[in-house]
């Protein structure tokens, strides 16, 4: 008798990690990373030999490959979203939230609720070159992902997610609901990790996830997200030895997401219709009907037209005419005299700026060698407030040092309050605001 045969096995994805983004007309990369899920990473770079590529496209063959993009290539929104939202009109939610050109960008929804929308965002002519660099060198990958869609959701608001990559840190945070009846939000961040995170980020409990040894004498207990590392290995960050330190960094969290893939998601659009294959063809007789609906609609369009064509091409001279005048006129007697007004105003306003950035390049090397850090930045018209805080509660010795390196520039000033050590200074008296 005939056993009845197991289900096929799913062959393990081929994830290709490519190490920096494409320049615009440039389809070259310099270094890649692959791996299959579960297995080791490994490296091919333009040095490789041509038997290492080669082994790369059969392993290709036999295995869906899935491209992870770097993570600051993508960009990620949660909004709220008025009921009966049409695909087609999710680009203009994000109108008002981003810069970028919102026609261009190619969107896939993470999250669709009642009254709230989760998407992940990037270029589609972007994603198109991805797609057609790994088609030339002979992938053909079945999607695309990015290492965010693979970290864990933070347990509490205080905590973030954290995933050293090598050249970013990728957090995660919780944030409050877009919508009414939405869960958290879950807000995104890819931070160049030789720059310390921003206070929200920094002040929060972290929770790393690429399986990083922790620093000798770790207690386990909650740590600050600049303190996930080593003292020694943020020094090497910062210095010659940081490149090491990056790569082990990057071969780490490539073997925790080979062991956690993130999900691929499809290059095109393939969301289709809500119920699949279900068609509907309206009996004969209403088809007559919208016909001569149509056919009416035409009839009356033409005599409308008909009618208001000679009205139009009147108002069209009498605005031709107004336009030609407007534009004949002489310039008014003070166009040089405001346009000079306008000059020195710019001129003013940059010097004014040419003095801030000196005045922070000076305070930031006076303070390089301690640990005080700026937190506040605040120009009003001709002053400007810098302000720097202190990781714990300094003693007075630490803060009469500072005001001392800083005397150079000012007066600094202590305020207990917030805990700030403050530094008001004057910019160029003549700087003016250009008018618009």
């Amino acid at each position: 008798m005939r056993r009845p045969g197991r289900p096929a096995r799913a062959a393990a994805r081929l994830l290709v990690a490519p190490r920096e983004r494409l320049a615009p007309g440039d389809d070259t990369l310099a270094c890649i990373d692959w791996c299959l899920e579960g297995a080791t990473p490994q490296t091919l770079s333009a040095a490789s030999p041509p038997e290492a590529w080669q082994a790369l496209t059969r392993l290709a063959v036999t295995h869906p490959v899935t491209l992870l993009l770097p993570a600051d290539a993508v960009s990620h929104f949660h909004l709220a979203a008025p009921r009966g939202l049409k695909r087609r009109e999710w680009p203009l939610l994000l109108e008002t939230v981003t810069s970028d050109a919102v026609d261009q960008l190619h969107l896939h929804p993470l999250q669709r609720g009642r009254g709230h929308l989760e998407l992940i965002a990037l270029p589609s002519a972007e994603l198109a070159a991805w797609h057609a660099w790994a088609q030339r060198l002979g992938l053909a990958p079945a999607g695309w992902s990015c290492a965010f869609l693979a970290l864990p959701r933070p347990a509490t608001p205080d905590q973030v997610t954290l995933l050293d990559d090598g050249s970013h840190r990728l957090c995660q945070r919780l944030a409050p609901p877009a919508a009414p009846g939405a869960p958290e939000t879950v807000q995104w961040l890819a931070w160049p990790r030789d720059w310390p995170l921003p206070p929200a980020w920094r002040e929060r409990d972290c929770q790393v996830v690429d399986g990083a040894i922790e620093p000798p004498g770790d207690t386990g207990q909650p740590r600050q997200c600049d303190d996930h590392r080593g003292d020694g290995e943020r020094d090497d960050d910062r210095n010659a030895g940081g490149e090491a330190a990056a790569e082990q960094a990057r071969r780490r969290s490539l073997t925790w997401l080979a062991a956690s893939p993130p999900a691929a998601l499809p290059f095109a659009d393939t969301s289709g219709p809500r119920w699949p294959g279900a068609t509907w063809r309206p009996p004969r007789r209403t088809r007559w009907l919208a016909g001569s609906i149509a056919l009416l609609a035409l009839l009356d369009a033409s005599l409308w037209l008909a009618t208001t064509w000679r009205a139009e091409a009147a108002a069209g001279q009498q605005q031709a005419a107004a336009l030609a005048a407007r534009f004949t006129m002489a310039p008014p007697a003070d166009a040089q005299a405001a346009l000079a007004r306008r000059e020195a105003a710019i001129e003013a306003l940059a010097q004014r700026n040419r003095q801030l950035s000196e005045a922070l390049a000076q305070a930031t090397a006076q303070l390089a060698a301690t640990p005080w850090q700026l937190s506040r930045l605040a120009v009003n018209g001709n002053q400007a407030t810098l302000s720097w805080r202190y990781p714990e509660p300094p003693a007075p010795v630490v803060v009469t040092r500072a005001r001392q390196r800083l005397a150079a520039l000012g007066e600094p000033q202590w305020q207990p309050g917030p805990g700030e050590l403050s530094l008001a200074l004057t910019l160029s008296a003549n700087a003016l605001e250009p008018s618009p």
